[in-house]
């Protein structure tokens, strides 16, 4: 299964990205999944809060790019909503959503770690933005949430340069909220999960959709604007090169 469900003491449903064998690709089938997921578990009274994370040492890599061909615009934008619904649940859930990052959160999966709204991970945790480097715009609401937590300036060089950035610097800029030894970010996540479920959750709510008005303003430009790009020559040379293993040569179409 390309998501794996526990329930841990506390009722703290500890979400899981399950194929570690590719590094936890965010494929349309495991968005899809994920909405159903965050659905019911918001409706789920035994449920008090969530903690998202990735198998095998590694959070995601991010979208499959052999999912990424071209189709219609329209297919393409269809698509991305399940994009908005998975990232508007995100941002605007009821309960204490916790992420837990091991290894590295790439490309879509750095903007999934982003959409959630507290960030606990490894010492050896490794973040990158990847969509330039494959003809894209970020997606996944990260021109919103990055922004939100780093200011505008460094969002837009992290974006655009495609740099790694380690855990530690990830801390210092405020990316990330908590930092801890390898192999102990579900652990924590889960800790700080109940902490969070003890607070109120009338105040939460309100203050979560607050919050979300400028992701929710990224969403609809994503869904416009990506499904263009998806079908452009560059993204096609993007998707080339990163299956050659070579730099890119884009050419502006």
């Amino acid at each position: 299964m390309a998501i794996d469900l526990e329930t841990r003491e506390g009722g703290v449903l500890v979400v899981s990205l399950n194929e570690p064998d590719r590094r936890n690709p965010l494929g349309h089938p495991v968005r899809q999944e994920l909405v159903r997921v965050l659905s019911d578990a918001e409706g789920e009274d035994d449920v008090r809060a969530v903690v998202l994370t990735g198998k095998g040492g590694h959070f995601s890599v991010g979208g499959d790019i052999r999912d990424q061909g071209t189709r219609s615009v329209a297919q393409q934008r269809e698509r991305f909503a399940t994009v908005k619904d998975m990232v508007s649940r995100m941002v605007r859930f009821s309960k204490p959503l916790v992420v837990a990052v091991e290894g590295w959160a790439a490309g879509g999966g750095f903007a999934l770690v982003m959409a959630c709204p507290t960030i606990v991970a490894s010492r050896e945790a490794k973040f990158v933005a990847s969509f330039t480097k494959i003809g894209l715009i970020p997606d996944m609401g990260l021109l919103a949430t990055l922004p939100a937590r780093v200011g505008p300036a460094r969002a837009r060089r992290i974006i655009m340069s495609n740099r790694k950035i380690a855990a530690d610097e990830a801390l210092a800029m405020g990316m990330v909220d908590e930092l801890v030894d390898e192999g102990q970010a579900v652990d924590a996540a889960c800790a700080i999960a109940l902490e969070e479920a003890a607070g109120a959750p009338l105040p939460r709510q309100f203050i979560a959709d607050w919050f979300a008005r400028d992701v929710d303003a990224a969403l609809e430009y994503e869904r416009m604007i990506q499904p263009i790009l998806l079908n452009s020559e560059d993204a096609a040379e993007g998707r080339a090169a990163f299956f050659e293993k070579r730099p890119a040569k884009f050419q502006g179409r």
